[in-house]
């Protein structure tokens, strides 16, 4: 009997040993910064003539997103290699086709818990049937002051 004992006391040990060696692998960071959509599942070029492109911004737990139209934000977190946005406040502008359709395809990805990957210095998102592909925007470098004139 204490023979088994033993034999069940090293098994359950092992298993303590090998379960506290195990690592836990650090989440994925969300891409931060400014992104520029460049292309789509749902428009071929990222953009409708005579509308701005898309737009993502990424900082500090917080996301930005604009479609050419209305603009929505919420808290935003990675979890298992996925952009998880909390419920997105948007200003409720009415959009003409075909940017209204854009719009709600791009909204719906973003809120759909998208896959998220840099690859080759663009951002992609996808989740579903539907992917977009983002380029970096440059942060703009703060306004010089004017240069005092000399008396």
């Amino acid at each position: 009997m204490s023979e088994i004992l033993g034999k069940r006391f090293l098994s359950c040990a092992a298993v303590i040993a090998l379960a506290s060696c195990a690592t836990m692998d650090a989440p994925i960071p969300l891409p931060e910064g400014r992104w520029e959509m460049m292309t789509s599942s749902f428009i071929d070029n990222g953009r409708m003539p005579g509308i701005p492109r898309a737009t993502l911004q990424i900082s500090g737990g917080r996301v930005s997103a604009y479609s050419g139209c209305n603009t929505g934000s919420g808290a935003v977190r990675p979890v298992d290699g996925k952009m998880v946005i909390d419920a997105m406040a948007t200003t409720r502008r009415a959009c003409l086709e075909p940017v209204g359709g854009f719009e709600g395809r791009y909204f719906k990805l973003l809120q759909g818990q998208p896959y998220f990957r840099i690859e080759g210095g663009a951002l992609i998102l996808a989740t579903g049937d539907d992917s977009v592909r983002f380029r970096r925007i440059a942060e703009k470098a703060p306004d010089k002051p004017a240069a005092k004139s000399q008396p």
